[in-house]
């Protein structure tokens, strides 16, 4: 009798595991506090899944959060990664990052990361 409840247990532990392993984010460029001499043309996400893309957008702010701009990302040819191309160049300052996509589970996920172009 001990026996099934155990491997049920087990079962259930796998199944939940299994369940909290989300879509997330691998690497960006720029990076997590990364400090450029000069303004990215773009902002690129890896994940660890293939992302959404008609879901995924980042939204640009100052160092302050204050909004800058609400992108769409595109598909880049890594299936793996996004693109967010910037319009125009930024100036010097700090910069967040909001960025929010889903997986084909259709999980939601978002994160903030930041970075900075020297003056």
């Amino acid at each position: 009798m001990r026996k099934p409840i155990r491997l049920a247990f087990l079962a259930g532990v796998a199944l939940l595991a299994t369940g909290m392993r989300h879509n997330h984010l691998v690497k960006s460029a720029p990076g997590q506090g990364q400090e450029l001499a000069t303004a990215p043309t773009e902002i690129r996400l890896w994940f660890s899944e293939r992302p959404e893309v008609a879901f995924t957008s980042v939204t640009l702010m100052q160092g302050d959060s204050t909004r800058i701009a609400t992108i769409k990302a595109v598909a880049t040819d890594d299936s793996l990664a996004v693109s967010i191309p910037l319009a125009m160049p930024l100036p010097a300052g700090k910069y967040l990052v909001g960025w929010r996509t889903a997986s084909k589970d259709g999980h939601a996920i978002r994160g903030v990361l930041g970075f900075s172009i020297a003056p």
